[in-house]
């Protein structure tokens, strides 16, 4: 499902905390801003959430799988990359975990980060 701005659930925030514990600078409350302010997209299905956010590239627009948290669903990933496509977009990607990559194996890997403590 998608939520539309309006329709945000307040639970929402809650559901995805755990996505944004792997990040050392973007925050949940945030990013549930954005989309209620209808500059990135809110998915659910079952107990799987995601936060999209199309964005303009040198190929054209895309569809950024920026956060998702709650039980694997690969339909919300099918569900979401359909509307990117029926709005224009021409690419999907996402950056995460490694474990991540194993789940999507249709998705090329094409950068790494890496941290260290200093």
């Amino acid at each position: 499902m998608h939520y539309t701005p309006s329709t945000i659930p307040a639970e929402a925030a809650d559901a995805l905390r755990p996505a944004f514990d792997y990040s050392d600078d973007q925050h949940v409350d945030d990013w549930i801003t954005l989309c209620k302010e209808d500059k990135a997209q809110l998915w659910r299905l079952n107990d799987y959430w995601l936060i999209s956010q199309v964005v303009r590239t040198k190929h054209g627009l895309a569809i950024d799988l920026k956060f998702s948290a709650g039980v694997y669903e690969p339909a919300l990933i099918d569900e979401a990359n359909a509307w990117a496509k029926s709005i224009g977009c021409v690419r999907s990607y996402f950056s995460g975990r490694p474990g991540c990559a194993r789940r999507r194996p249709d998705y090329r890997i094409r950068s790494v980060t890496a941290d260290k403590e200093l």
